[in-house]
């Protein structure tokens, strides 16, 4: 079927029966949000369809779509974890001004305790942490061996460990 053909069909089908859709998925789900954005899903699934000119009774396949979304939405809800307000008082402290003054402060602490150490360390760790290159790409850009990358991230995570105090 030519896309504009399964275009102009799948809009055929949302203007005849999208409020009812819309209340049967409001059914499965509860919310009106949610059903709304669930009909949008079978829509979207419905354009993607290779073979809707060979659909008989189109709005029981509409229907049958909708049930398959809704079942794939309650099966992902009833996964999910709701966040508690703990969390979210967490996430509220990590995102806010003290938050952006300690991560500023432990950036400095890096800088100094990178600033100690050998060249040859100072520059793997700073292609390891600033630009999570792997340690082939840091072995080309430097010109040494991949044992040699190793070996001075090695030794640059020890010398961070002791003087940041941090615990692996």
């Amino acid at each position: 079927m030519a896309d504009e053909m399964r275009h102009a069909r799948v809009a055929d089908w949302a203007r005849r029966w999208n409020a009812g859709l819309e209340r049967f998925l409001r059914r499965r789900v509860g919310a009106p949000v949610d059903a709304q954005d669930l009909a949008q899903e079978v829509y979207l699934r419905l354009l993607r369809a290779q073979q809707l000119d060979i659909v008989v009774e189109p709005q029981a396949y509409l229907y049958r779509v909708a049930r398959n979304v809704a079942a794939e939405w309650r099966l992902r809800a009833s996964q999910s974890k709701p966040h508690s307000s703990d969390e979210l008082d967490a996430l509220v402290e990590a995102t806010g001004p003290e938050a952006l003054v300690d991560e500023e402060r432990e950036r400095t602490r890096l800088d100094a305790a990178l600033r100690t150490m050998a060249p040859p360390v100072r520059a793997v760790l700073y292609l390891k942490l600033t630009n999570a290159m792997s340690h082939d790409e840091i072995a080309r850009q430097l010109g040494i061996t991949n044992r040699m990358v190793r070996r001075l991230l090695t030794a640059g995570y020890a010398e961070l460990r002791r003087q940041l105090g941090a615990v692996e």
